[in-house]
């Protein structure tokens, strides 16, 4: 099966500045992938020359199998990169408008039905300009879902939104992608969220991709003794399952069913435990730390 999106050594340079260099990666149907990396990593630069607003100054662009470039119209991707709207306009009269616009038939029921799930419906007749910036925000994930689409693309889409405004996001982004099968490719600063929602993230250091990996949940379990681990007492644990690791005073292993076995083998040699930890990996390790543990 081809990927919906595949970009191939894609490389943007500016005259100072190498935002983008050999960026290759792909997205399937149904992934929710999220793009983490500091300000000015390239993020906002690899949507934005996706969706054709800025032009690559090499490599390809390929979408369901084509050539982005030789696609004269991308209305199959929905995009939210800085939404803007008609401000003397209310909310309904946007959607229709932007519709129109786009080439589609004014469909006045899912317009009604986009600002339910957004729950924009009871500020449907209200002009944009008294809108909040997270009923904006809330607005275009409207808008980018106003055409049947095959792939989604959004640039932080949970700034600005309240906690109500992110869960409703989060819900519509779970939707797309893992019952209607719609890849869902986003940047955000938010790592809690981008952990909670993502099947994979792209890490960007100065346009280059540093780790490309699939998200999974593990906890590790730490146990502190009241003394240090002797070099017979560490090679006494690990015999006993070779992921057990022991540091100084700590034996860290991810099995569940072993602390038991643990906790018998330290009490034999005479240690009392004094506290244990549950951590789980996360992305702010491999944000600080290029690890996710």
């Amino acid at each position: 099966m081809k990927p919906v999106l595949l970009i191939s050594e894609l490389t943007k340079e500016y005259k100072n500045k190498c935002a983008l260099s050999d960026f290759t990666m792909q997205i399937e149907k149904g992934e929710i992938v999220a793009l983490i990396g500091e300000n000015g990593a390239g993020k906002t630069t690899l949507l934005n020359t996706i969706c054709g607003f800025t032009k690559p100054s090499s490599g390809t662009i390929y979408f369901m199998g084509k050539d982005i470039k030789e696609q004269k119209k991308l209305d199959k991707i929905g995009i939210l990169i800085e939404p803007a709207f008609f401000d003397y306009l209310s909310a309904e009269e946007n959607l229709k408008y932007i519709s129109k616009l786009s080439g589609n038939s004014s469909d006045n029921k899912k317009i009604e039905e986009l600002l339910q799930q957004t729950e924009l419906y009871d500020s449907r007749k209200k002009k944009v300009k008294s809108f909040s910036f997270g009923m904006k925000q809330r607005l275009g994930l409207c808008q980018s879902l106003l055409a049947d689409v095959e792939l989604l693309i959004f640039d932080e889409p949970f700034v600005g939104l309240d906690p109500i405004g992110k869960e409703l996001f989060k819900k519509v982004i779970i939707s797309k992608a893992h019952e209607e099968k719609i890849p869902v490719l986003f940047s955000s600063h938010d790592l809690d969220d981008v952990e909670e929602i993502c099947d994979r993230v792209v890490m960007i250091q100065k346009g280059e991709k540093i780790v490309d990996q699939k998200i999974i949940k593990k906890k590790i379990y730490e146990l502190r003794i009241d003394g240090i681990i002797s070099i017979f007492e560490k090679q006494k644990l690990e015999a006993k399952d070779k992921n057990i690791h022991c540091e100084g005073s700590k034996v860290f292993f991810s099995d569940e069913k072993q602390i038991i076995d643990v906790q018998k083998i330290l009490l034999e040699e005479g240690h009392y435990i004094v506290g244990m930890s549950i951590h789980t990996n996360n992305l702010k390790n491999l944000f600080l730390k290029g690890k996710y543990v």
